[in-house]
């Protein structure tokens, strides 16, 4: 049994009794949730007899549920890697290219079935109907996509901000108020400048809601976690997906809050958009 129990959970779907499997499955859905429930509330969810879970525990190599929740828990602490594939530095372009695409297919299809509608559309509500949003984020991966997170929403006419610097997002989170959203972007979960910044904005009643993996303090701390497939640790030859992962996220809650604003809202994103498109054919004449 491999010392990371997340992926021995998956290549033992297959073997389990029914009963397991809908325990797995349940587990693989929302590990947060597996980390912190109690034995009923997990087979309740699973639909299936508290024995049932002892028994998938054990199945996959744990003596009992509280062993399995500190293993759980480990796994998630070390990352999962997500890549289908391993880069070796002797491959050539032609191999690059496939094992690349197939890197970023596989982290995809992993956000698509772990992301949560529950909690998209949760978020998406409170951006919509924020007095005005504050997207946080940390160095080269989170704090660009902090900065995409604020143009998608200034697009939609919300009064967004960003910020990457530790000593900014601190400031800005003590300037929310309730009907303010803090908008938290962290991979790893642990930054101590975003984890200060969603203590402070808690503490003046705004919402939060955090991008981050699963498992982390982060994602306990916010109103409204959005939850990412853990990832490996990066190497020189990793494919850079963890940032492709955050914006696929990104995309989907811009979208789900356009959909969620008025007509007149929709048509001043319209004409920004036009004037931003009859700039651009001045520049090329």
């Amino acid at each position: 049994m491999s010392d990371n129990l997340i992926p021995a959970i998956r290549d033992a779907l297959g073997r389990l009794r029914p009963a397991e499997r809908k325990v797995g499955e349940v587990v693989l859905a929302d590990l947060d949730f597996a980390i912190h429930a109690s034995i009923g509330a997990l087979a309740a969810r699973a639909g299936v007899s508290e024995p049932s879970v002892t028994r998938f525990c054990r199945a996959v190599g744990c003596d009992g549920l509280r062993q399995f929740k500190v293993r759980l828990a480990h796994s998630l602490a070390v990352g999962v890697p997500y890549q289908a594939v391993t880069i070796d530095k002797d491959d050539d372009a032609a191999t690059l290219v496939h094992k690349v695409c197939d890197s970023i297919s596989v982290a995809l299809q992993d956000v698509r079935e772990r992301t949560d509608p529950a909690a998209l559309d949760a978020a998406a509500a409170l951006i919509a109907g924020a007095r005005r949003v504050c997207c946080i984020g940390v160095g080269s991966g989170s704090g660009v996509v902090a900065q995409d997170a604020f143009l998608r929403f200034l697009r939609l006419d919300i009064a967004a901000t960003a910020h990457s610097d530790g000593h900014l997002q601190r400031l800005a989170a003590g300037m929310l108020d309730p009907g303010d959203v803090l908008f938290a972007i962290s991979l790893s979960g642990r930054s101590a400048e975003i984890n200060d910044s969603v203590r402070i904005a808690k503490d003046h009643g705004a919402q939060v809601i955090a991008l981050t993996q699963a498992g982390t303090p982060l994602g306990w701390d916010a109103h409204v976690p959005l939850l990412l497939p853990p990832s490996s640790a990066a190497t020189q030859y990793s494919p850079g997906v963890s940032r492709l992962m955050q914006l696929a996220v990104i995309d989907m809650l811009a979208i789900a809050v356009a959909l969620r604003q008025q007509p007149a809202v929709l048509e001043k994103a319209r004409r920004a958009k036009a004037e931003l498109e009859r700039l651009q054919a001045q520049s090329r004449t």
